[in-house]
């Protein structure tokens, strides 16, 4: 009995001594945090958005950017500073978003990003739920003559470098046995220039953009934009791979400004709902019933600093894309999924 304790104690002991080695060998997620509290440690955050996209981020009439990209960055900065100015913006190109993202220069990025597995996989980006659904289509002047897609055999596209609008592009034309003659060009104002300067017969981009180009440019009925969607591309935010804390509170702000619009909570009435509805739903979103702040290491009231700061869902879109905007775009695949759109919140409870 005696051997037969001292055999098990000696094999006790190994394994003990296997699984700390286990322990200091495993991969350890070192930086899970790191992230917000350098955010917090510096009293900012750094925000990675468009240059000059109407609609999603570029310069309000003030000067200063606007758009729902630039609202979702002070969403970010309210709910994890208690401020939604606390914020640098980073203006990226396509080129080199993901480059900034990985060096740790931006915290967030948020630039009409579609979320791919490329991105997600090689590139280590890690997406929210999506803040806009698009899709890849062209816009023609009308005096081309052109009234679908299929009818743009042998036309000169414009491209940007670096976006997914190349490979769709590509595919389109070769799955239809199609020639066409790329023009890639490296920013969107060249883009503009190219194809309203009469360089190319067709402009390739997502919806959305296309329409903040068209109403730019001051003669939108003077040009078509083909309804037919070559594909869909969901537009995320996204956060450098490795810091959970970031990543969930990115995600969780994301879909409290869908739910604060499907319960009614607007950037009017917000502080009032916090004290006074006796909706359970509204009293856990704001706060009043205390746990989602804990959740994710924020105050309990962090939705309604985001609400404060830019409205729920729907009054972002409203006044960044929808029709109290130059872009006049229908909500769409936007709308909330109670209205037939596929825009949801995770329930956040």
């Amino acid at each position: 009995m005696n051997a037969f304790r001292r055999t098990r104690a000696k094999l006790l002991g190994c394994l003990a001594a296997i699984a700390a080695a286990g322990a200091l060998l495993a991969p350890v997620d070192a930086s899970a945090g790191k992230v917000v509290d350098g955010i917090r440690q510096k009293g900012n955050l750094v925000c990675g958005v468009g240059q000059a996209v109407p609609g999603f981020s570029a310069p309000a009439a003030n000067g200063d950017l606007a758009g729902i990209d630039i609202d979702f960055c002070k969403s970010m900065a309210a709910a994890v500073l208690g401020d939604a100015t606390k914020l640098t913006y980073r203006q990226t190109s396509y080129s080199d978003r993901f480059v900034l993202l990985a060096s740790g220069e931006i915290d967030v990025l948020v630039h009409d990003t579609t979320t791919t597995l490329n991105r997600e996989g090689a590139q280590k980006a890690r997406f929210t739920s999506p803040n806009y659904f698009d899709g890849y289509t062209f816009m023609v002047s009308k005096s081309l003559g052109v009234d679908s897609p299929d009818k743009l055999a042998d036309a000169t596209v414009c491209i940007l470098q670096g976006s997914t609008f190349e490979v769709n592009t590509e595919n389109f034309f070769k799955s239809r046995g199609l020639k066409y003659t790329p023009l890639v060009l490296g920013t969107w104002e060249q883009l503009d220039a190219a194809f309203f300067g009469g360089r190319c017969d067709a402009f390739g981009g997502n919806y959305g953009n296309l329409a903040g180009s068209r109403a730019a440019h001051g003669n939108a009925s003077d040009y078509i934009i083909f309804p037919e969607f070559i594909t869909l591309e969901p537009y995320a935010p996204a956060v450098y791979g490795g810091d959970d804390e970031l990543f969930l509170t990115a995600r969780w702000v994301m879909f409290a400004l869908v739910e604060a619009e499907r319960l009614g909570i607007t950037q009017a009435n917000v502080k009032e709902m916090a004290t006074s509805s006796t909706n359970p739903e509204v009293q856990q979103l704001l706060g009043k019933t205390p746990g989602n702040g804990k959740d994710l290491s924020l105050p309990e009231d962090w939705v309604v600093k985001v609400v404060s700061a830019v409205g729920n869902y729907g009054e972002s879109f409203e006044r960044n894309l929808g029709k109290s905007s130059p872009l006049k775009l229908d909500r769409g695949l936007n709308a909330l999924w109670t209205k037939g759109g596929l825009m949801y919140a995770a329930p956040l409870r």
